[in-house]
């Protein structure tokens, strides 16, 4: 009678001989978990906060009524990630070691996870190199290093894997027991993104594929889904009337398609040496009753997500971005670790191994340089370290700050000690105030009032203002030179910005 890969893994750490051996395998996952984690705290202060951190610092800095009026009118999407993080910020506070600190602990998690599916799908090596493999990934790391939800839902996505493994199980004991867990994960899930729900579809494609024995297991399934599904409905629906928060995102197309294939991968010299490993490790699942298993679900977990976001996203608004399937890349992992430990069992075990070294070998040295890149202080598209820095070292008391838009001051919220001393010249109301990220600005020309008596006068631009300037903006620049005469004392361009300070050169003699 046929065996399904998870019975077979399972009866082989069950019986397996001796408790120093038993104790051998449960332990293995805690391996490429403390490497994870040693890998994501390398340099993990390295790159600066960029605008999307900024709006974890501002919100997360904020008592939790005040978090609750902000998502009321935006980032509810995010409300889970924020709320969980406020008692780690009250704690620790918000700087970049501790505000990213989080992430790294739940890619270490997310790589022990791995660990523990890909021995039960496949055996303790392949588990093994799975979980060494998502933990030295470039793109792992990345969000490792994030103040951001990618790396927690990446987590809770392997959890759910898991969980849904473990209710497959011919045989297996309190199988409800498995789906009720994997139903709420799934609405854990939800709540940290909304797009990871779209792991659902992959595990109903999972359990076509794997063909469960276990008697059923598809209505298990289908009442959990269907009770997150409820569960998670409202939440979607007032989600849904703050959609205009992703505006920004681009049609598909297929040089996005190409940007996915790299990001997953690492990079581009990294794609051809990864896919080709995938595709052994899922050649080699199919060709062994045991490995079966992991191909039905890594194969679906890789691939269904992206292509149902992108096929939403031609239908209706774009909703696709590559970070959005971060979630997606343990599964990638799981076929790498199954195609390298198949290369490891190629011919003797001391050619094999020889064989395993040198394609590891040729990956690390493929990595560094890109895990070096993400690791440099303008390796996101904004940085806001720079700017904040050289205020905190040249502002003066009396000094006038103007951001040109207000999403410039949301990403001055990144390092808000640095603009304690220059008075922000267009604030009306404060973000908190305005339980908004950006705050509420006077009109440009209430500016000629702080800057008619002002000696030097900072001037902030970024990436986010766009061009042409907007009308606003524009009004601002004119006003800025109006109320002069000015030298230009400075200017600094960095990462998604530049920074001007002008300096009277003489009394203002305009009429206003």
């Amino acid at each position: 009678m046929p065996t399904t890969g998870a019975t077979v893994a399972d009866r082989s750490e069950d019986d397996a001989p001796g408790p120093l051996r038993w104790l051998g395998l449960r332990a293995m996952p805690l391996v490429p978990a403390v490497v994870a984690l040693a890998i994501a705290l390398a340099g993990i202060r390295g790159p600066s906060f960029w605008l999307d951190e900024a709006a974890t610092v501002s919100a997360t800095g904020r008592p939790v009524p005040e978090m609750l009026r902000l998502f009321e009118n935006l980032d509810l999407v995010h409300a889970l990630y924020y709320l969980i993080m406020r008692p780690w910020v009250m704690l620790f506070g918000t700087g970049e070691l501790a505000l990213r600190l989080p992430s790294a602990l739940a890619t270490a998690a997310a790589a022990g996870g791995v660990a523990v599916i890909g021995r039960r799908c496949l055996g303790p090596a392949a588990g093994l190199l799975a979980g060494l493999m998502y933990g030295g990934t470039v793109s792992v790391t990345r969000f490792a290093q994030e103040a951001r939800s990618y790396a927690m839902v990446t987590a809770v996505a392997v959890l759910a894997t898991y969980l849904l493994i473990r209710g497959m199980r011919e045989g297996g004991r309190h199988p409800w027991r498995w789906f009720a867990g994997y139903g709420l994960v799934i609405v854990v899930l939800g709540l940290l993104n909304l797009n990871a729900v779209f792991l659902v579809p992959a595990h109903a494609a999972t359990l076509l594929a794997a063909r469960p024995k276990a008697a059923g297991t598809w209505l298990r399934w289908l009442v959990a889904s269907g009770l997150a599904a409820v569960a998670l409905l409202p939440f979607a629906l007032a989600a849904r009337g703050q959609d205009f928060q992703v505006d920004w995102l681009p049609e598909p197309s297929w040089n996005m398609v190409w940007t996915l294939v790299r990001f997953m991968a690492g990079g581009v010299g990294l794609v051809a040496p990864v896919l080709l490993l995938a595709l052994i490790g899922a050649f080699a699942g199919f060709g062994r009753r045991e490995g079966r298993s992991l191909t039905a679900v890594a194969l679906p977990w890789l691939v269904v997500p992206p292509t149902l976001m992108l096929v939403v996203s031609l239908l209706g608004e774009p909703l696709f971005m590559y970070r959005y399937v971060v979630f997606c890349l343990p599964a990638l992992a799981l076929l790498t670790g199954a195609g390298l430990a198949r290369i490891a069992a190629l011919g003797r075990p001391a050619v094999g191994g020889l064989v395993l070294a040198a394609v590891v070998a040729a990956l690390v040295v493929a990595s560094v340089p890109r895990h070096e890149a993400v690791r440099r202080q303008d390796s996101r598209p904004d940085d806001l370290r720079t700017p904040a820095e050289i205020v905190r070292a040249n502002a003066q008391d009396g000094d006038v700050l103007v951001y040109l838009a207000e999403v410039v001051r949301w990403g001055a919220s990144a390092y808000p000690d640095a603009y304690h001393r220059p008075r922000d010249a267009a604030m009306r109301r404060s973000p908190v105030q305005a339980a908004n990220l950006k705050g509420r600005s006077t009109f440009p020309r209430e500016l000629r009032r702080p800057l008619r008596s002002a000696s030097r006068v900072w001037v902030m631009n970024s990436r986010s203002v766009g061009t042409p300037l907007a009308p606003l903006v524009q009004r601002r620049v004119e006003i800025v030179r109006e109320m002069g005469p000015w030298r230009v004392a400075g200017t600094w361009k960095y990462r998604g910005g530049k920074l001007t300070l002008y300096e009277r050169t003489a009394p203002y003699r305009g009429s206003r």
